[in-house]
């Protein structure tokens, strides 16, 4: 930095309009901020899920715009700079946070597109996108609850409001001014979360509070070029409003009381959807829309954000809590990257495997013929008591004997794809990310999302497998870039070192089998990939389609195929599959087991409604 006659530093000149290259160097800003307060925002997450990842998300979705603007020409405009950031944000927008922070970035986009000047926002314009910004971040969300990102938003632009009419001829509002207020009222918007049942403070509010404060700081300054990507590693803040927010959100942290709720309302608006579902979706406005008033039926923490082109199509993103994950896909318009998480833990992801009671049916009222369909629990629980029985008769061994301890760095997530929307759920509920009709992007967005170092992939065929291959190489590829950067992260970034391993699974039978013989482990990679290696070569499977897959020839086959010593019928139904075939193929096994085990339950049959549209009937014998 250059520096005057007398040896101290110059006066820093404000910047006097929101500009490309100042835009540019906020987002940088607010890229390394979010990096170094990651965790601490994490561990504020409480609300509507408390899932400790808000920190995580809002980097996720910071990262990605500011990725789609690295591809821009320097020459490139306001206009041009703001949509790219709006674009990359909502196309890596993780979690409820992370959309919010998209739409905001989308507002201010429109606000940039709809001004005089391309290149330039003007202090009243700037008022104009923080309002858009409180604006529609509300009308994003279909339940809005108060305390939270929303209610900071709103705070922000109610102060930079006030500092514009506040303003006098001869001391007009500049940037600067307009910048500092909404940063101001961000903070005790913040401060006034506390006690609302959202922890500490609101973990979204946080995250808003500072992006603010980093767009005070960069406006504040001449100095931005220190700001290069060269400098990304560096672990001070080195902006003063920044500073101060990031230590009071340590002091509040510090001094809260613990185990304090808030009032009833704020507890009872938790999200209680079992799974969160998020994708991408190419449609029309008019097609979203009708999209978001179903996902509002059926769940809630809904949001649909994206914005429309001139012909009225536009890519959105989507995400929603619900109990029907299936029911949340889209009946217009086109999703992919489809991702679905289970938000509650229940007895198949937390079982130890000998401990645990078998989970009881979910229709307890059954008749005693329908007996041998059971639970995708009650199925594990059992399947994993008889394997422990065989490994020691002769002596109960301790459930920490089960999954070895390993360390949270040595943790090894698990990815399942298939292409049987039916089997979501239960999928989902062995703890892994279920990737539907998966591709490249949609694998390496769940393994972003897992946010561990060590990821197996379960492909459901051998297209699958390509595109598993091709994400575990671009993971490979950035974290090599990651570590020759020569900087020094102040924690690790989410994605930026990712080690995927794919599995030898080739059919949706065997990508179940194996993530219930993984589900609940806390092992290393090699351990978890041999043991779903292992239960997906145990079972033998037959893909039926066509005339194969006509009831008679599916019992047939199966009459053919069964052997005495088979414990387990897996049937998966196709899209197209004969309504008869899972009830004949029951009964069928039924028989076989009193004919030549001479007993008719010796042999349990479990049938799923795939809805995969190949193959029609898919067996599996264990």
């Amino acid at each position: 930095m250059t520096r005057q006659m007398s040896g101290q530093p110059p006066t820093p000149a404000p910047v006097r309009a929101l500009t490309a290259p100042v835009l540019r160097d906020w987002l940088r800003l607010v890229r390394r901020t979010e990096e170094i307060t990651r965790t601490l925002v994490d561990s504020l997450n409480v609300f509507p899920v408390p899932d400790s990842d808000t920190g995580t998300n809002v980097l996720l979705t910071v990262r990605a715009a500011c990725d789609a603007i690295r591809l821009l020409p320097a020459s490139a405009d306001l206009v041009q700079v703001s949509r790219a950031a709006a674009d990359g944000a909502i196309r890596g927008a993780r979690g409820n946070s992370g959309l919010l922070v998209s739409q905001a970035l989308a507002a201010l986009a429109d606000v940039c597109a709809e001004g005089p000047d391309p290149t330039a926002l003007r202090p009243v314009e700037i008022v104009h996108a923080y309002e858009r910004i409180a604006d529609t971040t509300w009308a994003a969300v279909s339940r809005p609850v108060g305390g939270t990102l929303l209610t900071v938003a709103r705070d922000a632009a109610a102060a930079a409001r006030t500092a514009l009419e506040e303003s006098e001829p001869a001391a007009p509002a500049s940037v600067s001014t307009i910048c500092a207020a909404a940063a101001f009222g961000a903070q005790e918007s913040v401060v006034e979360t506390a006690g609302l049942g959202h922890g500490p403070v609101d973990a979204g509010g946080a995250a808003l509070m500072l992006m603010l404060t980093c767009l005070s700081d960069t406006v504040d300054t001449e100095a931005r070029a220190e700001l290069d990507d060269g400098a990304d590693g560096a672990v001070e803040l080195p902006k003063p409003c920044t500073e101060v927010a990031h230590q009071m959100l340590v002091d509040l942290v510090a001094g809260a009381t613990h185990g304090v709720t808030g009032p009833s309302d704020a507890v009872q608006a938790t999200s209680a959807g079992e799974f969160e579902v998020m994708y991408l979706l190419d449609a029309t406005a008019t097609q979203a829309s009708a999209l978001r008033s179903e996902l509002e039926r059926i769940g809630d923490s809904v949001g649909v954000v994206g914005t429309p082109d001139a012909l009225g199509m536009g890519l959105y993103q989507v995400h929603v809590h619900t109990d029907t994950p299936r029911a949340a896909l889209p009946r217009a318009g086109r999703a992919r990257q489809v991702c679905v998480h289970h938000l509650h833990p229940t007895a198949l992801a937390v079982a130890t495997g000998w401990e645990e009671d078998e989970p009881p049916l979910p229709a307890a009222g059954r008749a005693e013929g329908d007996a041998h369909v059971v639970s995708f629990e009650r199925l594990a629980a059992r399947r994993e008591k008889h394997r422990a029985a065989r490994r020691d008769r002769s002596m109960r061994q301790h459930p920490s004997q089960l999954s070895p301890s390993v360390s949270e760095a040595e943790r090894t997530g698990v990815i399942t794809c298939t292409r049987a929307p039916g089997l979501i759920e239960q999928l989902a509920r062995t703890g892994a990310v279920v990737v539907l009709h998966p591709e490249r992007d949609g694998i390496i967005r769940a393994a972003v999302d897992l946010g561990l170092g060590r990821v197996i992939v379960l492909p459901c065929d051998s297209e699958c497998a390509a595109h598993a291959h091709e994400a575990a190489r671009f993971l490979a590829a950035r974290s090599s870039v990651s570590r020759v950067r020569g900087a020094v992260e102040p924690a690790p970034v989410p994605g930026e070192s990712v080690q995927l391993l794919v599995c030898d699974t080739d059919d949706e039978a065997r990508v179940l089998a194996a993530a219930v013989a993984v589900a609940g482990r806390a092992e290393d990679l090699t351990t978890m990939a041999g043991r779903a290696g292992r239960a997906a070569i145990e079972l033998r499977t037959l893909a039926l389609s066509g005339t194969d897959a006509e009831a008679d020839a599916v019992v047939s086959a199966l009459d053919a195929a069964l052997r005495p010593e088979d414990e387990l019928t897996t049937v998966i139904l196709g899209r197209d599959a004969m309504p008869d075939v899972g009830a004949l193929v029951a009964e069928a096994v039924t028989h076989y087991g009193e004919r030549v085990l001479g007993d008719p339950d010796a042999i349990e049959v479990v049938i799923h409604a795939g809805g995969q549209a190949r193959p029609d009937v898919l067996l599996a014998l264990e």
